[in-house]
């Protein structure tokens, strides 16, 4: 009885430690992904990067909010983080979202969490006021995330692979 037991809890201990193992691959397509490494990227990529990362990015933004005063006489603004002059007393705390995020994105490219990145990538150096990257970084989210316009590109590809070969002929 005693050795059944033993044997029970050898068989998870070795289970578990290769699940981890098998877990832990990270690749660059999400396809060759198994089901227990897609699930470790996922919860890794949310619980050590993307969480972190909101949590100061939504920090800032009450700091910002907060350090605005209204000014009656003149017309108030919708967005008060927008209205603040100077946003050096975040810059530092959105630098750190965006490291945390670029920190996702490349080293956990199988999770769900890539697209969600780079959303709050664009959203933290909108907030910081750096608008010219923001705005390469949400371009380059709707046109890398968007499924439509990757099926547009795919078509593309391939009708002129059918011209190239009917060239050749």
């Amino acid at each position: 009885m005693k050795f059944k037991g033993i044997a029970f809890i050898l068989f998870l201990l070795l289970f578990g430690i290769f699940l981890s193992v098998s877990s832990c691959k990270t690749t660059k397509k999400r396809e060759d992904v198994s089901k227990a490494a897609k699930a470790y990227q996922n919860t890794t990529s949310y619980y050590n990067g993307y969480f972190n990362a909101d949590e100061l990015y939504q920090n800032s933004l009450m700091v910002l909010n907060q350090s605005y005063k209204d000014d009656y006489q003149k017309i108030l603004p919708l967005y008060t983080y927008r209205a603040v002059a100077s946003t050096k007393s975040v810059a530092q705390d959105l630098d750190k979202v965006v490291e945390k995020l670029s920190r996702v994105i490349n080293l956990k490219r199988a999770s769900e969490w890539v697209d969600d990145s780079y959303l709050l990538i664009g959203k933290a150096q909108y907030l910081k006021q750096d608008f010219e990257k923001a705005q390469k970084t949400f371009e380059y989210f709707s046109d890398e995330m968007n499924p439509a316009f990757k099926k547009s590109l795919a078509k593309a590809a391939k009708r002129k692979q059918i011209k190239l070969k009917k060239k050749q002929k």
